[in-house]
């Protein structure tokens, strides 16, 4: 009765209802036994024999509830189907309290020695008792199955409440069929202990095991809701590629409804798409197109093998995503990628050859505004053969480790051979690698190019200092790129937050863009913190990596300056 009283202060949780009827059951039964031993008159012996046989009729229909809501299939327990399951104990119930009429549950008035001071009834059982012995068996039967199949797909927490709610009922089922064939050598019937046993172990699974406050119902409706609510199409088959089950999504590349395509054959249904199904064990990816209403998608089709019990495969999930505005854009970036890597480029080298043409015959008024299309020409193709590195490099790098301070170090030198005039500094800790490719790079060059770029707002040198550390706490490297001059405006730091443009609300040049997808295709981020000094900080973080190799020179930190 304690672990009724644990189980009611959960009685919101799945299955705690029945579950809390199933242990009042079981001890009002052992409170009856042991009330019939202690009692003389057989009329009063008689009546709490009765007591235990409806209690009898409680127990297996409680703990069947209890292991249908606990595994996630309330939705079986329909009106009709609950009718069904009570016709049976309710006519038991009826025969035990009429037996002296008819005599069908046991026949007799025997009794038989506990001990020296107590005796029981020894009623002999009829044809009635043993068939609900059968139906009682048969249920603990059903939710034994759906226990084992929740065992073979569960982790530790839910297999471990799984063998106690198998207990709980096992231990006085067998103890109780063990005694009433007469394999046990004692006229004591131990089902009451069994029953004891039962809120032991149900106990601990309650206080230790989270019986009642973690339950795989919710993460079966979890399930069960990805796989029907779901935008990708859903079909699983058996292993003989028959149709077993099907989202609501998926009933759109079939004619019907859910059910009508159910049991149906896929190489029949849909040839196209069975030819995606591997053999038995193997998973496969692929893209494919397939007719929907008059038209022609694309899908990303994702196969799976579904195992059962000791690694035999009873089928294959498929996954079908629709890829076709997608497999679109891709294709408009190819084209815009190629205008703008060649066909522009080439173009705007056109342009500049005949502006240098002109430029020769034009007098100084025309000179001035042929200079400024030679310059706009070779901005532009600047820009493009930045898009067209920096595409080159997502496309076919490999990641690998990386020495921070090799990089930074070419970098800086090459901004100080292009721009001797600008006082640079760098200070890197030793032994600092980074996971990267030849993109880090050019993201680092943009960054100091950036910075040198930016001048002063006063006739003061411009001055860019380059610092990279460990972040503290983190596996991350932290390198910051700050300059002295007017800054970034607030309006175009958005717009790399936010990561999109609009037509009011936009940057002033590919630069930023460009190192902001390098560092998130490395998993670091770029931010823009705020600082006392005059000027702008840019700062990365940078997935960090073993070194390469081992090195045995002492660590030095290095500090530099043009001036």
């Amino acid at each position: 009765m304690g672990v009724a009283f644990l189980v009611w202060l959960h009685r919101d949780r799945p299955g705690a209802g029945p579950l809390a009827v199933f242990v009042v059951a079981a001890s009002l039964w052992a409170v009856a036994y042991g009330i019939e031993l202690a009692v003389p008159g057989l009329s009063t012996m008689e009546r709490l024999v009765q007591a235990q046989l409806t209690l009898s009729v409680i127990i297996p229909v409680a703990w069947l509830v209890t292991i249908i809501e606990y595994t996630g299939h309330p939705h079986w327990l329909t009106e009709r189907r609950t009718a069904l399951l009570l016709v049976e104990p309710a006519v038991f119930v009826t025969l035990v309290w009429s037996n002296h009429a008819h005599e069908l549950i046991w026949s007799g008035h025997g009794t038989q020695s506990v001990s020296a001071s107590s005796v029981a009834l020894a009623p002999a059982y009829e044809v009635m008792y043993w068939g609900h012995m059968s139906y009682i068996l048969l249920l603990i039967l059903a939710g034994g199955v759906l226990l084992l199949r929740m065992l073979f797909r569960s982790n530790q927490v839910f297999q471990g409440q799984g063998v106690a709610l198998l207990l709980a009922i096992a231990v006085p089922t067998v103890v109780q069929t063990l005694f009433v064939l007469g394999a046990v050598p004692t006229p004591f019937n131990p089902t009451s202990l069994g029953y004891v046993a039962s809120g032991a172990v149900l106990s601990v699974a309650i206080l230790r095991g989270q019986l009642l406050d973690v339950a795989p119902v919710t993460r079966e409706l979890g399930r069960e809701a990805i796989f029907t609510e779901m935008d990708d199409m859903v079909i699983i088959v058996d292993d003989e590629r028959r149709i077993v089950d099907i989202n609501a999504t998926a009933t759109a590349l079939f004619d019907g409804d859910q059910n009508a395509v159910l049991g149906r054959s896929l190489p029949q249904t849909s040839p196209t798409l069975a030819e995606t199904v591997p053999g038995p064990g193997e998973r496969t990816q692929t893209e494919m197109a397939l007719e929907r209403g008059g038209g022609v998608r694309y899908y990303d089709v994702r196969v799976i093998p579904l195992y059962r019990a000791y690694g035999v495969v009873s089928g294959h999930l498929i996954s079908l995503r629709d890829i076709t505005d997608r497999r679109q854009r891709e294709q408009r970036l190819d084209v815009l990628n190629r205008l703008l890597r060649h066909d522009i480029r080439n173009e705007m080298n056109v342009v500049k050859g005949n502006a240098d043409l002109l430029r020769d015959t034009a007098d100084a008024d025309e000179r001035e505004r042929l200079d400024r299309i030679i310059s706009t020409v070779d901005e532009i193709v600047d820009r493009s053969n930045k898009i067209g590195r920096v595409t080159e490099a997502l496309e076919t790098e490999q990641h690998s480790p990386t020495a921070l301070q090799q990089l930074l170090e070419s970098v800086v030198s090459d901004a100080r051979y292009r721009r001797p005039d600008v006082a640079i500094t760098l200070t890197c800790e030793d032994e600092i690698w980074i996971r990267g490719g030849p993109s880090v790079l050019i993201a680092l060059e943009e960054l100091v190019e950036n910075a040198v770029e930016h001048q002063a707002t006063d006739e003061r040198p411009v001055v860019v200092e380059i610092t990279a550390t460990r972040t503290d706490g983190t596996p991350g490297v932290r390198v910051a790129v700050h300059d002295n001059g007017p800054g970034i405006t607030d309006h175009e730091r958005e717009v790399i937050r936010s990561g999109t443009e609009t037509p009011l609300k936009h940057g002033s040049g590919v630069g930023l863009w460009l190192v902001n997808w390098i560092v998130r295709n490395l998993g670091g981020r770029m931010s823009f913190p705020d600082t006392d000094e005059p000027g702008t900080t840019v700062e990365l973080q940078l997935p960090a990596a073993e070194p390469a190799h081992a090195t045995d020179e002492p660590a030095v930190v290095h500090s530099e300056n043009a001036d």
